[in-house]
Parts: C-alpha cells; sequence; structure tokens
C-alpha cells in the first residue's frame, strides 16, 4: 500500500525562479517564469490514447492524469490515487485524494475513470494502451468515500504498474477524435498544465493550470519544440534559445561540460534497444537472393538465420563508438539480476566465422540480400546504429540497404508488421519482464491486446501459457521464476536480437534543475527552477 500527499510532493518543487525569456508568439503571452524545452523525438497527439509511445506520454501527462504515475526510477507512486491495496486475488481498491477537478471545473468521477479505462481499450491505435488495461473487468464504485474498486479478469501483480500508463480524460469527451484532443477542444484534463496549442512535428505550448487542485506548477508557460536533428538541438541550449534539452549526442555532451552556465544530467534508462526479425510469413518482402530476384522462403523462420545474425553484430562496439560508452550491452529486457532476468541467457558472442558457418549450414552459403529499417528520430543514434548493422551483416554475406525513416512514418508501418528485418526499442517501465514479454514476444492478438508491438509477428505456444501464467501469479518468487523461464524462450531462442539498454542526458542551463528518468521522460514536471 503506497499514501503519500500529493500537495506536499508538489510544494517541494516550488522554489526561487530563473528569468528565462521565451520567444513571442501571438496567443501565448512572454513570462519570466518560462520553460523552453528541445525533444529530440515528436509527438504526434494530445490524444493520451492514441498512441502509446514515450514522446506522447510524456507530453500527455502534462495535462492528463494517471491513477498512479511512475518515479524517476520507474516506481509507482500516488498520482490521482492517493493509495491503494488488493482486496483479494481479483479486486484492488483505489482511494482517490479529494477536491480533484478538471480544468474546467468540473469534479473527477467514477464515470471519467470507467469512459478513460474504455476508451483506451478500445481506440484503434498502432500502438494501443490495451497492454494495459486488457485485464480489467470492472470499475466500480468502493464502500469508503473516495474510493474506486477495480476488478481484474484474472489475477493482475503489476496492475498499478500497469494504471501509470492509462490517462483520465472526461467522459463527455469518450467520442471525441484525436483532431478533438489536438485541437484543445477536448484537452481538459486533471493535470498542471493547460493545452495552448500544438502543431505535429514542431511544437506543444502548455500554460500553467492555476486551479490545479495539486498546487501551482513552478513554470507558467512552457514551449516544447520538436528538434530531430542532434546538431540543431544541442545548438539552441548552447545559444541560449532552449533552457532543457534531452537525447543529448556524445559529441553535445562534450560541449555542455565544457560551457559556463550549462550542465549535463544523465542517468541509466530502463530502454531496451533491439533487432526484430520477420518470423511470419512464408516469403517476407525485404529479402532477395544478391541477384535480387526474391527467395522462395523467409530465411528468419530458421532459428540458425537468426543466431547468426546475433553472432555477426559486435554489440561492445556499438555501445562504444555509435553510443560514446553511454549505454550498456544487452542480452535479455533488463540486465541480469532484474525481475524475470534470466542466469541462463549468455546474449549473442560476437563471432562472424561461426555466423557464416551457421548461414552455410541453413542453406545460405552466398548469404542473401536485405533491407534493414529504422527510425531516424526517435531512438539515441538510431539511424547510425541501424547503419553499424548493416556494416557488420556484410560481413558474413548478408548485403544490406538500409532505410531509416521519420517516426511519424516509421511508427504506423512496424506497427503494422510491414517490414523484413527492424529495428525497435522497449522501456522496461514496470520494473518486470512482464510487460515487453507481453507487448513483443506473445503472440500477436488484437482482441487480446496482447504482442501490439510483436513487430516480427513470432509466436511460441509454450511462452505464451508461461507469460499467461505468468502474469496472473501473485507471488513474486514463483512469478518471476515463470519470467526467467518466458525470457530464456524468447533469447536463447533468437526471436530478438538484444542490442543495448540506453543511457539517458539531458542538458540544460544551470538555473534548471533536472531529474532523469528511467523512462526518458522529457517533462518540465521533472524540472524545477534552481534557487
Amino acid at each position: 500500500m503506497m499514501t503519500l500527499d500529493r500537495r506536499q510532493m508538489l510544494a517541494a518543487t516550488l522554489g526561487a525562479f530563473a528569468t528565462m525569456p521565451l520567444i513571442a508568439r501571438p496567443g501565448l503571452a512572454q513570462d519570466a517564469r518560462a520553460l523552453r524545452v528541445g525533444l529530440g523525438a515528436p509527438n504526434t497527439s494530445i490524444d493520451p490514447h492514441a498512441a502509446n509511445n514515450v514522446p506522447n506520454n510524456a507530453v500527455n501527462a502534462h495535462i492528463f492524469e494517471s491513477l498512479v504515475v511512475n518515479d524517476p526510477a520507474s516506481k509507482p507512486v500516488p498520482g490521482l490515487a492517493a493509495s491503494w491495496r488488493p482486496i483479494d486475488d481479483t479486486r484492488w481498491e483505489f482511494k482517490l485524494h479529494e477536491g480533484i477537478t478538471f480544468s474546467d471545473g468540473s469534479p473527477l468521477t467514477l464515470e471519467d475513470i470507467q469512459v478513460s479505462v474504455q476508451r483506451a481499450t478500445d481506440l484503434p491505435s498502432p500502438s494501443s494502451f490495451r497492454n494495459y488495461t486488457r485485464t480489467i473487468k470492472s470499475v466500480s464504485s468502493g464502500d469508503a468515500p473516495n474510493s474506486i474498486i477495480i476488478e481484474t479478469k484474472a489475477p493482475d501483480p503489476i496492475l498499478p504498474n500497469s494504471l501509470t500508463r492509462l490517462r483520465i480524460i472526461r467522459a463527455k469527451f469518450k467520442d471525441a477524435s484525436s483532431a478533438d484532443f489536438n485541437s484543445g477542444k477536448a484537452a481538459i484534463g486533471t493535470g498542471p498544465y493547460l493545452l495552448d496549442s500544438f502543431t505535429n512535428g514542431s511544437q506543444t505550448l502548455l500554460k500553467r493550470n492555476d486551479a490545479y487542485w495539486g498546487g501551482k506548477a513552478p513554470w507558467a508557460t512552457v514551449a516544447l519544440r520538436v528538434l530531430t536533428d542532434d546538431g540543431a538541438r544541442v545548438a539552441g541550449l548552447l545559444a541560449g534559445d532552449l533552457d532543457l534539452i534531452d537525447a543529448v549526442p556524445t559529441e553535445g555532451e562534450r560541449l555542455i561540460k565544457g560551457k559556463d552556465g550549462l550542465h549535463l544530467v544523465t542517468g541509466v534508462s530502463s530502454r531496451f534497444v533491439y533487432m526484430a526479425m520477420d518470423q511470419e510469413r512464408d516469403v517476407t518482402p525485404f529479402v532477395t537472393g544478391h541477384d535480387g530476384r526474391p527467395l522462395t522462403k523467409n530465411p528468419f523462420k530458421d532459428e540458425r538465420v537468426r543466431q547468426a545474425i546475433g553472432m555477426a553484430i559486435n554489440r561492445d562496439a556499438i555501445v562504444e563508438r555509435i553510443m560514446g560508452g553511454n549505454a550498456l550491452v544487452a542480452t535479455q529486457f533488463l540486465p541480469k539480476g532484474g525481475f524475470g532476468t534470466s542466469d541462463a541467457i549468455a546474449g549473442p558472442t560476437y563471432d562472424p566465422a561461426k555466423a557464416k558457418a551457421l548461414l552455410a549450414e541453413a542453406g545460405y552459403p552466398n548469404g542473401f540480400k536485405l533491407t534493414l529499417h529504422g527510425p531516424n528520430d526517435r531512438y539515441v543514434n538510431d539511424a547510425k546504429i541501424v547503419q553499424a548493422v548493416a556494416q557488420m551483416l556484410a560481413r558474413i554475406g548478408i548485403s544490406s540497404t538500409v532505410e531509416v525513416l521519420p517516426w511519424s512514418v516509421y511508427s504506423g508501418r512496424v506497427s503494422a508488421a510491414e517490414f523484413s528485418c527492424m529495428l525497435g526499442a522497449w522501456g522496461v517501465n514496470t520494473g518486470e519482464t512482464s510487460n515487453p514479454l507481453v507487448a513483443l514476444s506473445v503472440t500477436y492478438d488484437k482482441k487480446a491486446g496482447t504482442g501490439s508491438s510483436n513487430y516480427g509477428r513470432y509466436s511460441n505456444p509454450r511462452l505464451d501459457a508461461l507469460v499467461k501464467e505468468a502474469t496472473s501469479t501473485l507471488d513474486d518468487a514463483k512469478r518471476a521464476s515463470l519470467l526467467g523461464e518466458a525470457s530464456e524462450i524468447v533469447f536463447n531462442g533468437h526471436a530478438l536480437i538484444p542490442l543495448h539498454h540506453e543511457g539517458v542526458s539531458w542538458g540544460a542551463k544551470r538555473s534548471v534543475e533536472y531529474t532523469a528518468r528511467a523512462d526518458q521522460y522529457t517533462m518540465a514536471l521533472a524540472a524545477t527552477p534552481r534557487a
């Protein structure tokens, strides 16, 4: 059970304010208490249920709140709910803070929560929130004042963690379109900020909600500017046009450390970066022979080919040369010792000679041609990683062409399983491997809400059964063992090729304090003026 006074938490963020002018724009007045943020990845919608990804979730958290929130270490702490406890195997009681209102003055009601759960479950999306709501059977009033009961279809030990992803909207907007949220018409939340304007691919402008039930936020205005070019983002901070930037590249870290008036904030993220391969189609679209003719069968269905690809990739070199050392070589979803990991997973060993032998054994002694896909503005050094993987695969006879796309395009296409071999990443922010297993490895089932980011459409009935049992097991030791066994199936069977766990860094003016977050969220909520 967790209990904490939200007002006390927020009061701790108040202090003296630095003077930081905001570039004037019609409709948003200049204010000395302004924060200007440069974002490396674009948010695509203000609709909090439209697409489950870090940029959208981070921006929308300013406007819409959840019953439970993640702290900087991804530990669930009170949000709209002051406390929670399991009543029995399938029922949880959540006690809400008193006096919660939406920005239009209307009080938070049970119906608002019910509608939000249902909408997040049903709304069509290339990256659905159904992973987090799929176990919920009902939401009803509790016996105690300001309490609600969430009943699950089966025991769900990580329900509070899942609820950190579910933003609450007003029930009256249950049928609103994403366009209504983007325009501001439906962007009515309980959060500390109000939407001033949203320009897709450009910026989101926020203003403080002075009537916020949890106390005033320190920044009167916030400009969240999308700057996917690393150089432009760093230059903006160096020139004084920005107060805070995220996803600082290696060369940018040196510049920031060397300039008076700036500082670097670093931490370890929970993001797992990997390569996925099409394991569903009998003929995969982006693989041919060296003569350009389509192959008669999909090579990625052969475990030896997948293993060869893992052994061809020098992950240590990617960490050192591409990531500048600001990453950790991965063997599985979390570093060993994490909840649901297994000591029986060693990860691929870099061995190009053995990789070539495996390809020959699988019937591809001369390799084949492949188009590798990835985003170019979503993960740290994403395009460079794909290029590096292509060069490494060439050494074992797999001639690779690279096609990288803006996240706004890539996210929909990769979620639709269009590609043959692709770069993916997942923030393991629940603190255990159940969430990535359900999202990335369990058989894709839109109705059941599983495999929503299973880009290669890998399917293994034994894995599905283990994960189903684990995610309904309340006993922590037993659940950890089941999850570890499921992780062994994924990684020892080379269903995914692990690359690394991202490091995380932000650059800021000395006048701005920022708390590093394992979930990589960049938010005004994590920034405070330095006294």
